[in-house]
């Protein structure tokens, strides 16, 4: 049997499994991190995490790490769970549902995260050091420092990229987290829009996730809201 064909096979024997599961009643899947084990609802999932041994020696078919769990929470129930939190962002063209994917790891991955937060801060201190342009934010208390600022259209605005650091410095982020890293882009008419990539550390768990601007002041909110989630599913 061709490799080609092993993968097709296999292909065929998840969406089996997967129609057997539907048919037998299961509405969840089982993930463990740190010890403890979640049963998941199969609506909250952003994407399933099957364990197939042959997988590993097939180049571009590398497993997900150990302990990891992508999680999708719809914009509904975040503004219910959330206060505050935006229903809505303002997209390329009309409104659109502030959604969010949240990456929750553990194990090693989230125990390098003190390793990953000063390789961030380096970054950002070598950025000042080359004298990069830093602008206010508009979430207020927070500057912009940009390593990457694209060609300007009609409107005056580009697809820029830039790290958010508190205005008192690099060093004042909170310990928690990893340097935000965002990227902006104008809408229709020229109106900058903008969302930032946060990793957030909590109880031996990170939780990675992108949040639209209308949302961003409250970003040390969603690990909350997620870490209580994950408990009504503990099992």
């Amino acid at each position: 049997m061709t490799r080609l064909q092993i993968i097709l096979a296999s292909g065929a024997a998840i969406v089996a499994a997967l129609a057997a599961e539907s048919y037998l009643g299961s509405r969840s899947t089982q993930y463990k991190i740190n010890g403890i084990s979640y049963g998941v609802p199969h609506k909250y999932e952003f994407m399933r995490n099957f364990s197939l041994p042959w997988l590993a020696g097939v180049k571009g078919f590398d497993k997900e790490p150990d302990q990891s769990i992508w999680l999708l929470f719809p914009a509904n129930q975040l503004a219910q769970g959330v206060h505050g939190y935006s229903r809505w962002f303002h997209g390329y063209s009309d409104q659109v549902e502030a959604d969010i994917v949240v990456n929750v790891l553990g194990g090693k991955e989230a125990r390098e995260f003190p390793g990953d937060r000063l390789t961030d801060m380096t970054k950002v201190a070598e950025e000042l050091g080359k004298n990069s342009e830093v602008r206010p934010d508009p979430m207020r208390s927070w500057d912009r420092v940009y390593w990457m600022v694209g060609e300007k259209g009609t409107a005056g605005q580009g697809n820029d990229l830039f790290y958010l650091i508190p205005h008192s410095g690099v060093e004042h982020l909170p310990p928690d987290w990893r340097v935000p890293s965002c990227q902006s882009s104008p809408d229709i008419n020229g109106r900058e829009t903008y969302n930032c990539l946060l990793t957030v550390y909590r109880d031996g768990r990170t939780f990675g996730f992108s949040i639209r601007q209308e949302n961003l002041g409250l970003a040390n909110q969603i690990p909350n809201y997620v870490e209580a989630r994950l408990k009504e599913w503990r099992s």
